[in-house]
């Protein structure tokens, strides 16, 4: 059997936002077709991890590949790249009213 190409390669990960530590020993696969939900309480780390994954929030320890890119070495001329690849709305996300909603997806794409 053919070994699984991973979109999402976490090994042993850190993340940590001012002196709190978030995630710790963090070991995530994520392959093409699966879905993944989180889910937690408020301040649980959910935004944070997927600002990690976006290159937004650098991890403090361990291994992180998304989507080909590496994550301790993404240089910040390759993040337009990355993130154009990944599909994020975060639970702020506000359309501008005056714009259709095609509009508004059309300014972020």
């Amino acid at each position: 059997m053919a070994e699984k190409k991973w979109l999402l390669d976490f090994q042993g990960v850190q993340i940590a936002r001012h002196e709190h530590i978030l995630f710790e020993h963090l070991d995530l696969q994520v392959a093409a077709g699966e879905f993944v939900y989180l889910t937690g309480p408020v301040g649980a780390g959910k935004s944070t991890l997927l600002k990690t994954i976006s290159a937004e929030v650098p991890l403090t320890k361990g291994k992180a590949n998304v989507m080909g890119f590496d994550l301790s070495r993404i240089k910040s001329k390759e993040l337009p790249k990355l993130r154009r690849r990944l599909g994020i709305v975060f639970q702020n996300f506000q359309l501008l009213p005056d714009q259709t909603v095609h509009d508004n997806l059309d300014i972020v794409l």
